[in-house]
């Protein structure tokens, strides 16, 4: 695999772009709740889920590089990952909060955010021990995601499952080719995504079942 594509597979699927790529996915799928939403609403709510989940999180790195608590961007270190981690997780869970807080949002949408939530904070543990790749546990977390509304919404994503299964694939190796983690990190990091992921989304949509 070339660098620059390798690179370019890395940045585009970051894990904090996946959830808000998740959400704009469930816009444009026959979920009548979501569609009766209506199309203002849904640019309003990504515009917020957006500077909540991607630009409070990228500001906050900036100002800790600014002032020098990480070295980089790229968090390469353990020690490094801590706080960026931890503010991650909690403007995650701020946004589950604002959802479940809006009687009108179907509780697919919470959910798109819920896992993410779940996920950072299980990584930010790990992180006293391994530095368990966050790419490869939010692409996990994409394929539950698809998983469970595919299933409790007995809708046909054969073909983006697909798709998603395999960028999943391309996605970990270019971290691994980059040699940002080993195997090990990347395998912990996918099944863990996938596991807390598939847990939290029968936890929120297997309710709807009866």
């Amino acid at each position: 695999m070339r660098r620059d594509l390798a690179e370019s597979f890395s940045l585009s699927f970051h894990p904090l772009f996946i959830p808000f790529y998740s959400l704009l996915f469930v816009f444009v799928l026959p979920i009548f709740e979501v569609q009766t939403l209506g199309p203002k609403f849904q640019v309003s709510l990504a515009a917020m889920v957006g500077l909540m989940t991607i630009g409070l999180p990228l500001f906050s790195m900036r100002m800790l590089k600014k002032h020098g608590i990480i070295n980089s961007y790229f968090l390469k270190t353990k020690e490094e990952r801590f706080i960026p981690y931890f503010l991650t997780a909690t403007y995650f869970a701020i946004t589950t909060y604002m959802l479940f807080r809006i009687d009108f949002i179907p509780i697919v949408i919470p959910l798109l955010f819920a896992i993410p939530t779940l996920v950072s904070a299980a990584l930010l543990l790990f992180n006293f021990k391994l530095k368990v790749s966050t790419h490869a546990a939010g692409m996990g977390g994409l394929n539950a995601t698809i998983l469970v509304i595919n299933y409790f919404y007995d809708l046909h994503l054969e073909v983006p499952m697909t798709i998603i299964m395999a960028l999943t694939i391309i996605v970990i190796i270019s971290r691994y080719f980059l040699k940002a983690h080993n195997w090990t990190e990347l395998l912990i990091g996918y099944f863990t995504g996938l596991i807390l992921g598939l847990t939290m989304g029968v936890y929120f949509l297997y309710p709807m079942l009866n």
